[in-house]
């Protein structure tokens, strides 16, 4: 069973349990993937090897392996404000209303970055509007929510509507933003 099934059954398995509506963001942990060199060319260096699974680790680096996969090629400096730039510069931007697995959301963390600050892939789109995407934060891979419809609000009652995509800081403005429904500035949908 590859990687990919693995993840399908489990989240298939959790959604049926009701877990997922009810457990707090769930972290799993991803297996690099196995980095051949090209049967044309030499073997990479072991330098090369590990700077493609550190890339791989990122935020930027899900999203683009995944585009990948689905025969979207293309190159970034591995930062969300260059993946933002090609994707918004090739794809329809589209309301977040109409999301489906697949699209590439992207967060303004503040800070200056814009909408380059932080990326996610949606795995599924609820029926009552609610997103759930996978990230990569703080050193593992996440399952998220973000609710566009509601994008102040938490939880209602035991559902997550929004996860937390920043830290609260004791110096923080109060018109500072935390969810991620209130951090939620473009959804682009890349199709090869």
């Amino acid at each position: 069973m590859t990687l990919r099934n693995f993840r399908k059954a489990l989240f298939v398995g959790l959604v049926a349990a009701g877990g997922c509506a009810t457990t707090p963001t769930e972290t799993w942990q991803v297996q690099p993937p196995v980095v051949r060199a090209s049967s044309s060319g030499p073997p990479l260096s072991a330098r090369k090897r590990r700077a493609l699974l550190e890339h791989s680790n990122t935020a930027v680096g899900v999203v683009e392996r995944s585009l990948h996969e689905r025969g979207i090629r293309f190159g970034t400096d591995g930062t969300p404000g260059s993946l933002y730039q090609f994707l918004h510069s090739q794809y329809p931007e589209i309301p977040a209303s109409e999301a489906r697995a697949g699209d590439v959301l992207f967060f303004d963390m503040g800070g200056g970055s814009g909408c380059g600050g932080h990326t996610g892939l949606v795995d599924l789109a609820d029926s009552d509007g609610r997103l759930v995407f996978r990230e990569w934060r703080d050193g593992s891979a996440r399952r998220s929510y973000v609710d566009p419809r509601q994008p102040h609000t938490r939880r209602d009652g035991a559902l997550i509507l929004n996860t937390f995509l920043r830290v609260k800081l004791p110096d923080d403005p109060p018109s500072t933003h935390y969810f991620a429904g209130e951090l939620l500035c473009s959804v682009v949908r890349p199709q090869p």
